[in-house]
């Protein structure tokens, strides 16, 4: 659950990381709907990279 809200949120904060493919869909359906019917497209697995993508640091200390 905290995985989705934050990939919400991230989309929602910067629609500019959602793929082209996607973010064509943003006039017609609302930048919204157009997050949630992504969100709602995605694998467990694709979701988890994703977030890890996005919010977990790959760098070593």
């Amino acid at each position: 659950e905290r995985i989705l809200s934050d990939l919400f949120n991230a989309y929602h904060v910067e629609p500019a990381i959602l793929p082209d493919h996607v973010q064509m869909w943003i006039d017609k359906r609302g930048l919204e709907r157009t997050i949630c019917d992504y969100i709602a497209g995605m694998t467990d697995r694709y979701a988890v990279d994703e977030h890890t993508k996005l919010f977990v640091s790959t760098e070593k200390p």
